[in-house]
């Protein structure tokens, strides 16, 4: 392998706290280097992330990163006593980046909650359900489905790649260099990390239709029935009225191909005027919390915006408690409000 020392000695990786190792010798040199330390740092090209993936798959695997090369160094007591050498140079050693068995199987998880097929997410799930194998048995599911395994590889990709690059902006901050990448935006990285947007009109729906039902099961489940029968009524409406060129759709596909979430809007004419309105928005109860109702709801009402159309009116019942708040900071005011109470 490429970019690879062996260093034998008796110290784990795991044992370091600093995220920095340093030598002895280097040590006593420390005050003279410091400033040109601070200005080395290994370019984290294609062929380094690679190798780093490959090594953060193998848990038994005990090394470190050279800092100024990029190079891994294997913590390996069986390596030629010669290699010790370099070391004693003054090797500069950057703590890995962290990859548990716990990371795959949240990867794994997220990934078959996400599957559009609902064969294979079955499948995927009763993989992830065993005590022991789990990991064998998530790879013997997925070989059944081509398209399904080469969006896991890619996902898993993806997800293990912003990981290393994390850690290696983390690494520059710490040295006293800049971030290579942009300042973290966590919530807006999570969503464009796990979901494909796209913006789209009533031609879409159809496909929107099993996540629709979706939604009117769950109201179903906390409200009356009549209730619930009724306003979904009223909703349907609304999405048909919309007109073949009067409704925006904003949908968010999760990486496996299952849709996540949806927005429905409509344009609104009254007399010379007109106004957007959110007819309809849902996300499955699996992908909620990350902000991702929100963004669909802004999709619309920025393709509305696009039109002519700046006001957007958010009018649904069945949304969450405290999806108000949420849209109120981020510049919509109050428009009226909801309550239910039914008596003994």
């Amino acid at each position: 392998m490429r970019h690879v020392l062996s260093f034998p000695i008796r110290i784990s990786a795991r044992c370091v706290l600093s995220s920095v190792y340093t030598t002895p010798r280097r040590r006593a040199g420390a005050s003279r280097a410091r400033k040109r330390e601070e200005r080395e740092m290994f370019e984290l090209d294609d062929a380094i992330v690679e190798e780093l993936l490959f090594a953060m798959e193998n848990q038994a695997l005990d090394y470190m990163i050279a800092a100024e090369t990029g190079a891994i160094a294997i913590m390996d007591d069986d390596a030629l006593d010669s290699e010790f050498d370099s070391l004693e140079k003054g090797e500069d050693l950057l703590a890995p980046p962290t990859w548990t068995s716990a990371d795959g199987f949240s990867l794994m998880d997220s990934f078959a909650a996400g599957v559009g097929d609902p064969v294979a997410r079955n499948s995927l799930s009763a993989a992830l359900s065993r005590g022991r194998g789990v990991f064998k048995a998530f790879k013997k599911a997925l070989e059944e489905y081509e398209d399904i395994e080469r969006r896991w590889f890619d996902y898993k990709h993806n997800a293990m790649a912003k990981r290393v690059a994390d850690w290696y902006d983390q690494a520059r901050v710490a040295r006293g260099l800049e971030r290579m990448g942009p300042e973290p935006d966590e919530a807006d990285d999570l969503l464009l990390d796990d979901f494909s947007f796209r913006v789209v009109g009533r031609e879409a729906w159809p496909e929107c239709l099993p996540l629709f039902r979706r939604g009117l099961d769950e109201a179903l489940s906390s409200f009356p029935e009549p209730l619930v029968e009724y306003e979904y009524t009223a909703i349907e409406r609304e999405i048909s009225e919309g007109g073949r060129e009067g409704l925006v759709l904003s949908i968010a596909e999760a990486v496996g191909g299952a849709i996540a979430g949806i927005a429905a809007a409509r344009k609104v004419f009254v007399a010379d005027s007109s106004f957007g309105k959110l007819a309809y928005l849902y996300v499955a109860p699996e992908h909620r919390r990350m902000g991702l109702g929100r963004r669909l709801a802004e999709m619309a009402r920025e393709r509305l915006a696009k039109d002519g159309i700046p006001r957007f009116v958010v009018d649904m019942p069945f949304v969450p408690i405290g999806f108000g708040t949420s849209m109120t900071s981020f510049g919509y005011e109050p428009f009226g409000t909801r309550y239910i109470k039914t008596s003994d």
